[in-house]
């Protein structure tokens, strides 16, 4: 009663762990990961660029507002012309005039009509930013998305095999209490039965290894997912053969889109060095008012047209070569992107189809290990066989067996990746791989 009481307690003090579906725990993942979160924040700034390149059509408008004192003598007479006081008497003291004080308040506005398609190409760049953020953050996602699947994977994983080897060591245990008994009766050799215990070791040091493995990635899955490290996160589901529906590639990969974007940002980077020699045409238009005393004030206007054409620039040619290379090395950016994109999907299909043809094999290993186990098991109990080869085929099964479950773990693990590399790694796949990996 009292060792049953005790079991009580410790299984009451043990806490539960929390298990997640593949689905769940790529929702709270890809809420919790810093780096999505930077890939949106930068998408939001690329479009608020966007805005502001657009607004700039529109030009500018400000306030202005100034207080001067002063006795320069051209600063004396433009004042007294400004406010409306100017007389002939000023005259007489044009060269040592008196102290002149001023309050200016006025409305200043210049709206572009030509600017050498700079406003149109900043434009342009500003949409390219945007697009190239947005393709990021996409690639971003299906990347946490997978980073979450593997971590999934992986605990779930771990927990077989965890669940294995103490399957597999408290079977042991009870065909080595039976062999010491037939051991002190003389009916069992002390060198087979010491083998045994040999064998027995190893299985506890897999169980051991095992169980360190799995608390080490039920730490990182609770990371990933947001969660205080020590969490007791696990994986709801069960590791078993699927078969997934196809799907078809979703044609250029994201992050090769946001390089192509980027290239054509530089192109026109270097489109707007080409053009800076191009004459800038602006209108514009200014409203001002002077008085002495912040009273009577005298108001006028200007409007016009303003010309610029820079000459004589010696930096021209040296930043146009320099946009040049800049466009050269994004385009190669962007080809040697294809290039890898096309190499890791089929490195990923390989690798996918190598452990479905595997599968097969392995589940036959486990097969012919178990029919092992079953034979030797009823010829120990008759003398007929050594404990030493019991425990030998029950750590042939336990190793068949982990080599079946990691090879399942491989197959849903390569699927993943092959729809990475297919950047077909969405929420409806997420959601099937769950459904098909759900207890």
């Amino acid at each position: 009663m009292k060792k049953v009481l005790t079991a009580f307690i410790l299984f009451a003090a043990t806490p539960a762990t929390a298990g997640v579906t593949l689905g769940e725990a790529v929702e709270k993942g890809l809420k919790a990961d810093n780096l999505l979160k930077e890939q949106a924040a930068a998408v939001t700034g690329a479009r608020a660029g966007l805005s502001q390149a657009r607004l700039a059509r529109l030009g500018g408008f400000k306030l202005k507002g100034m207080y001067t004192d002063g006795t320069d003598p051209v600063y004396a007479f433009a004042t007294a012309m400004k406010q409306g006081t100017f007389s002939m008497a000023s005259m007489a003291t044009i060269n040592d005039p008196d102290p002149a004080r001023n309050y200016m308040a006025g409305i200043e506005a210049g709206v572009p009509l030509f600017t050498g398609f700079a406003v149109s190409n900043s434009v342009k760049m500003g949409r390219l930013r945007a697009e190239a953020a947005q393709h990021g953050y996409e690639r971003a996602k299906a990347g946490v998305t997978f980073k979450i699947t593997y971590q999934w994977l992986t605990v779930l994983l771990r927990e077989r095999l965890a669940g294995l080897a103490g399957e597999t060591v408290r079977a042991a245990e009870a065909e080595l209490k039976t062999a010491q008994m037939l051991k002190d009766k003389g009916m069992v050799l002390g060198s087979d039965y010491y083998g045994a215990e040999a064998i027995l070791s190893t299985l506890r040091g897999y169980k051991v290894n095992w169980d360190k493995g799995l608390e080490l990635e039920r730490q990182r899955l609770a990371s990933t997912l947001g969660l205080d490290s020590a969490a007791e996160v696990g994986a709801d589901g069960e590791l078993k053969e699927t078969n997934y529906p196809a799907r078809a590639a979703a044609g250029a990969r994201r992050d090769v889109l946001a390089l192509e974007k980027a290239a054509e940002i530089y192109k026109t980077g270097e489109a707007m060095q080409a053009n800076s020699v191009l004459p800038v045409v602006e209108a514009f238009g200014s409203w001002e008012t002077n008085s002495e005393s912040l009273s009577e004030f005298r108001d006028n206007r200007m409007l016009g047209l303003r010309l610029t054409i820079p000459l004589g620039d010696p930096g021209y040619f040296a930043r146009k070569d320099a946009a040049r290379a800049q466009a050269s090395m994004a385009a190669s950016r962007a080809a040697e992107a294809r290039r890898q994109a096309g190499l890791e999907a089929a490195e990923a299909l390989n690798n996918y189809n190598a452990a479905r043809e595997t599968l097969p094999v392995a589940k036959e290993t486990v097969e012919k290990a178990r029919q092992s186990l079953e034979l030797f098991r009823p010829l120990y109990r008759q003398g007929r066989q050594s404990v030493l080869e019991v425990l030998r085929a029950q750590a042939a099964v336990l190793q068949a067996e982990a080599a079946y479950y990691e090879t399942l773990y491989k197959l849903n693990l390569y699927h993943a990746g092959l729809l990475l590399a297919s950047e077909t790694l969405d929420s409806a796949a997420v959601a099937e791989m769950s459904a098909g990996l759900a207890k």
